[in-house]
């Protein structure tokens, strides 16, 4: 049986639940939702629920996009890796910045358009959908469809049969088509380690603030070491902290099956 048709059969409430998302925003039905004092999001159903689950519920991600948002304004340029259906994208325009939103799941780049044209915010997103890695040209991604928001994951170890072919890019590559990014967001599922080497030109030359989250566990599962990602922030040159602004040693960071931090240049975090 195919990937994607046993993704629609796995979770058969889940399933049914989308169908009817789409079906009542098909009939013209939105959400509205407040996801900062003064700032009310117009959401396709299935995104509302996404973002009141994780930007609302969740304590750890609540305040990872809560501390997001102080860095936001105007001169921002984000590259969202990882976009999803792009609350972090949305808030940079929010504020006036600019984002280019990335993410390899053609569902998530559909619902991220979406929102984008619901709220005005087409001037300020630009939406590629690909894998950021370290080459450019094609990878092989695992569909988790419906049951995990339609999430791509570069997955080792899994049959060709069960994987989908997707168009890879660079951080680098992603700066000479855009220009030079200010942040740079990225959740990529286990993947951070290709993420970041795709970027050597940039986090060399520019050194932007990098909010990211490790996935250690993910990393740890597909035989990956995620201290190597910690050691190769620190030959860049970059100092980590918690999204409470404490710094965060090589034991804080890998000791949690998800570390959501702040990576600061060093000549950013002497200037505090």
């Amino acid at each position: 049986m195919p990937r994607g048709l046993r993704n629609w059969l796995r979770s058969p409430s889940k399933s049914i639940e989308w169908l009817r998302d789409s079906i009542s925003f098909w009939r013209g039905d939105t959400k509205n939702l407040e996801l900062l004092p003064g700032w009310t999001l117009v959401c396709h159903p299935r995104v509302y629920k996404l973002f009141l689950e994780s930007q609302l519920t969740d304590p750890e991600q609540s305040a990872e996009f809560l501390n997001f948002v102080k860095y936001c304004d105007p001169s921002m340029t984000l590259f969202d890796i990882g976009a999803s259906y792009g609350v972090f994208s949305l808030a940079a325009a929010h504020f006036g910045g600019t984002a280019i939103a990335v993410d390899a799941s053609p569902i998530a780049a559909r619902l991220l358009r979406l929102q984008t044209n619901l709220n005005g915010y087409a001037r300020n997103i630009r939406i590629v959908e690909a894998c950021v890695t370290d080459t450019t040209g094609n990878i092989d991604m695992l569909s988790s469809g419906v049951f995990s928001h339609g999430y791509f994951r570069v997955s080792p170890g899994r049959p060709k049969s069960e994987l989908t072919k997707i168009s890879a890019v660079t951080i680098d590559e992603l700066a000479r088509q855009f220009g030079p990014p200010t942040h740079i967001k990225i959740d990529v599922e286990g993947h951070e380690a290709a993420t970041l080497r795709g970027g050597k030109e940039v986090f060399a030359s520019r050194a932007p603030l990098l909010f990211l989250e490790l996935h250690n566990d993910i990393i740890r599962a597909d035989g990956g070491d995620p201290g190597c990602i910690v050691d190769d922030l620190h030959e860049m040159k970059y100092e980590m902290y918690s999204t409470d602004g404490a710094k965060l040693d090589r034991s804080a960071i890998l000791q949690t099956p998800i570390c959501r931090l702040v990576a600061r240049p060093l000549a950013l975090s002497a200037n505090g």
